[in-house]
């Protein structure tokens, strides 16, 4: 499943033609897409649920779900599940060589599902990197911030934010169209170029500033105003040892040391699964749609981003089984549960093996 993808024949403006104004684009394929996406999206399926279901089950556990510190990341894995949950249905729908067979409310679902799934992850990614920028940065300002309803509130924003823009989307009209050329049903593209001219491109648009480029740069900025407050404090920690000035206390020192530490790198790996992910699709995505927009009227372009979007797609799909490493550096509960219950796994299969040897 794709969201808004290129019909086979795009219409685009051309200034330099009189008549209806538009130019014709044929050709353009990417049938490698009925491997790749197939085959990634299995994978991803299996990795997703596997790490998510592991950290939801942590969260519930230990009874962590409205730890101030683990609001967001409890909504981001339950965003990835949802979105997991999709997969097997576009692993079917790319190997049938894009022919949705579920019908026009299941295609329905399917695009809010995956709309929220890209959307969200970057809105709730930019709200965990906001969190470890205040800690860092502002630590007094976090202390009082620490009930958990500030975070329930920013989460429920997010939440209405995404519904609101998915019902704008799916209830204006179909998301399902026929191919001229095959007879398959396309589901969330393939769309006319009035339906491009009308909410196709404003979503696209408004989604792209919204969900991508506004959570890019408050995740740059947080994490280059925590290197600062890094390399000051370092500076300050120089000059005292210069001086021969005896810190009052080395043990106090060393822990908030390694807090901003730790708070830089997690925004470092909230940013590479951030760009490795989303800034493909993103990028592609707003090129795309101001070719079909006519803003550039350019056939090779489009040629171009048909089978780059693709690729852009698997990127995309990853971040659902990235996620759970920032769930393993936000905790180090997480990661020492999940270390005995692997262990645990390991151990009781050795016992086993050993019993039936004797």
């Amino acid at each position: 499943m794709s969201i808004w993808v290129t019909e086979s024949i795009i219409p685009l403006r051309n200034s330099n033609q009189s008549g209806n104004g538009t130019e014709t684009c044929e050709g353009e394929t990417a049938d490698f897409q009925y491997v790749l996406l197939p085959v990634v999206y299995s994978l991803v399926f299996v990795l997703a649920m596997a790490g998510n279901l592991t950290a939801l089950v942590h969260f519930l556990r230990t009874k962590s779900v409205t730890q101030p510190s683990h609001i967001f990341l409890v909504n981001l894995c339950a965003i990835d599940l949802l979105f997991a949950l999709t997969l097997p249905f576009n692993v079917i729908y790319h190997a049938r060589q894009n022919d949705w067979v579920f019908g026009e409310a299941m295609c329905k679902i399917n695009g809010a599902l995956f709309f929220g799934n890209l959307y969200g992850s970057s809105l709730f990614l930019m709200l965990i990197s906001l969190d470890r920028y205040l800690a860092v940065v502002h630590p007094i300002r976090a202390l009082q911030l620490r009930n958990p309803k500030y975070r329930i509130i920013l989460s429920c924003l997010v939440w209405v934010i995404l519904t609101s823009v998915i019902l704008y989307l799916t209830l204006r009209g179909p998301l399902t169209r026929p191919f001229p050329e095959t007879g398959h049903i396309a589901c969330m593209e393939n769309f006319s170029s009035k339906s491009w001219q009308g909410r196709i491109s404003s979503v696209s648009i408004l989604a792209a500033v919204i969900g991508f480029f506004i959570p890019l740069l408050t995740i740059a900025t947080c994490y280059v105003l925590i290197f600062c407050k890094l390399l000051g404090h370092a500076r300050i920690l120089e000059d005292g040892r210069s001086s021969r000035a005896q810190p009052s206390s080395p043990t106090a020192q060393r822990g908030n040391g390694r807090v901003r530490k730790k708070a830089l790198r997690m925004v470092l790996l909230v940013m590479g699964v951030f760009l490795l992910c989303f800034a493909p699709y993103h990028i592609n995505q707003l090129v795309h749609t101001l070719g079909r927009m006519g803003v550039v009227p350019m056939c090779s372009l489009i040629w171009f981003t048909y089978p780059a979007r693709r690729v852009a797609m698997a990127l995309c799909s990853l971040n659902s089984c990235l996620d759970p490493l920032i769930y393993c550096f936000a905790s180090e509960n997480f990661r020492w549960e999940t270390g005995i219950l692997c262990c645990g796994k390991v151990k009781e299969r050795l016992r086993h093996s050993q019993r039936n040897q004797q």
